[in-house]
């Protein structure tokens, strides 16, 4: 492996499980990763228990939450995500998988895939074109733009705020039709091969007409103090153990696009962005700011990205060894650990972000009032599809 070294013990920043592995920022290691997510049930005067899920009007997902408390406040709290999946891609062709791990979590498409590709070329020790990285990298920031204006949406209906929450899904539809127009597909399926990706940039600038739109919701949302008020002091996390946005809220400088250099995010000027309230308005912030980072990443895409495709056919060293590739998704760290054989996969490990951010909101609520759970809930921007998934 090009990126990731096996070790006997943990090093640097732990990411997260992957498979029955544990993921540090640079090593990989067999021990184990503390990943249940049960509380004890310990005894509360006057408290009793409350069901909110599987499907209720506030969750998109299905997922069960057992809440234990005393009337407003939630004293414990356990999930049970309802969408667990067993997808087959072991003694499939790389091409007959990618069909499959680009639809586990269409509105991640870009990430999972790009991921995945990231760890078959690592395994079969191929070099990378330098414009497939450089448009791999418009895809993971037009995926980023799109998912950072749903969670903000998601935000003010929370809030009853129906004029922003129409003109953020407006917006999206924008982007949907962008992405659209630049791929053939607007979940970006059918486009990325190894050392290939199908798109047409000549149009990306147009990003800059929606994010020049978003500005003025976010500064506008920035003077409401009845939509502020609902996200200051709630759900606050400090957790080393924490990725994404998540982490950024609370200053944490992690972020896969300058830890890693598989793809050249450090040769376009790329900035971290970071607050340091570390609660669901920490982490509104984040989105928002990186919506219109990933806007001007984009437009100094457009300058060196050239709209020739590559059609030599890529030359594999090997054809059979393991590879590990990380990129950051929009809610944070997603990684696949594959192992090839002859060109098809004996074996793939995901490591979702939506299942390191679920134990990060389960430490964030406790002690937060019922009333505020929906804001905290959305501001993790959590996809219960991507959890419960068992590759085979």
């Amino acid at each position: 492996m090009k990126h990731y070294k096996w070790s006997d013990k943990g090093e640097g920043r732990k990411i997260g499980k992957i498979g029955n592995y544990c993921l540090y920022d640079k090593v990989i290691t067999e021990e184990s990763c503390e990943e249940t997510n049960l509380s004890p049930d310990a005894k509360y005067y006057g408290a009793f228990k409350f069901v909110y899920g599987p499907s209720a009007g506030g969750l998109l997902e299905s997922i069960k939450f057992d809440i234990t408390t005393d009337g407003e406040r939630i004293l414990n709290i356990n999930s049970i995500p309802y969408k667990i999946r067993k997808i087959k891609v072991t003694g499939l062709s790389w091409e007959d998988a990618l069909l499959k791990i680009e639809r586990i979590n269409a509105p991640f498409s870009a990430s999972h895939i790009i991921a995945f590709l990231l760890a078959i070329e690592d395994a079969m020790n191929i070099e990378q074109d330098y414009q497939t990285q450089l448009k791999r990298i418009a895809l993971l920031e037009l995926e980023r733009i799109r998912n950072h204006l749903f969670v903000i949406a998601r935000l003010t209906e929370a809030a009853s705020l129906s004029v922003p929450t129409f003109h953020l899904l407006y917006l999206i539809e924008e982007t949907n039709r962008l992405i659209g127009k630049l791929c053939g597909h607007r979940y970006f399926f059918g486009v990325n091969y190894i050392n290939k990706v199908n798109c047409n940039f000549e149009k990306l600038f147009k990003i800059l007409d929606i994010v020049k739109e978003f500005r003025l919701i976010f500064e506008g949302l920035l003077e409401s103090r009845i939509f502020i008020d609902r996200l200051q002091q709630n759900g606050i996390l400090r957790d080393r153990d924490s990725i994404g946005p998540a982490a950024r809220a609370a200053g944490l400088e992690y972020d896969a696009r300058l830890e890693l250099n598989i793809l050249p995010y450090k040769e376009i000027g790329f900035k971290i962005v970071k607050a340091e309230d570390a609660d669901a308005f920490g982490r509104f912030l984040v989105r928002g700011y990186e919506i219109i980072e990933s806007s001007k990443i984009l437009i100094e895409l457009t300058d060196i990205i050239k709209d020739n495709t590559n059609t030599e056919e890529y030359k594999a060293i090997n054809d059979e060894g393991e590879g590990l590739a990380r990129v950051e998704s929009p809610s944070g760290d997603l990684a696949y650990y594959v192992k090839i054989k002859e060109g098809r996969v004996t074996s793939a490990q995901l490591l979702s972000p939506s299942y390191v951010n679920l134990k990060s909101f389960m430490k964030s609520v406790k002690g937060t009032i019922f009333t505020d759970f929906q804001f905290n809930w959305e501001s993790f921007g959590i996809w219960i599809s991507e959890i419960g998934v068992n590759l085979e």
